[in-house]
């Protein structure tokens, strides 16, 4: 009987242990999950103020066909700029690479 008692209560402990994984997983995942939701949200909202300093948003009428590349270009030079000021190793990674491939 003790033997039966014993099985019983590692078998009670593995599922309890399994529990906490589970829960800790989920955690994590949510964690992760927020974490990357927040950033892209941070791109999004850098990516409008690049917009808008580059002069392309609000009142800006439509774009000609012949100008959407540079518009483009205008609001990536200056999204850049600013995504380098506020992850400047992201950037510091992204010069080493630019040396090497001159």
């Amino acid at each position: 009987m003790s033997d039966e008692h014993e099985l019983e209560h590692e078998h009670t402990h593995d599922h309890e242990h399994e529990h906490e994984d589970d829960d800790s997983l989920e955690l994590e995942l949510d964690t992760q999950t927020q974490i990357f939701l927040e950033m892209r949200q941070q791109n999004l909202d850098l990516l409008k103020v690049a917009a808008q300093v580059t002069g392309f948003s609000g009142t800006h009428g439509p774009l000609k066909p012949g100008d959407l590349r540079q518009a483009l270009k205008s609001i990536w030079e200056a999204y850049s700029e600013f995504y380098s000021w506020i992850d400047p190793e992201v950037s510091d990674d992204d010069e080493d690479g630019d040396e090497d491939e001159e």
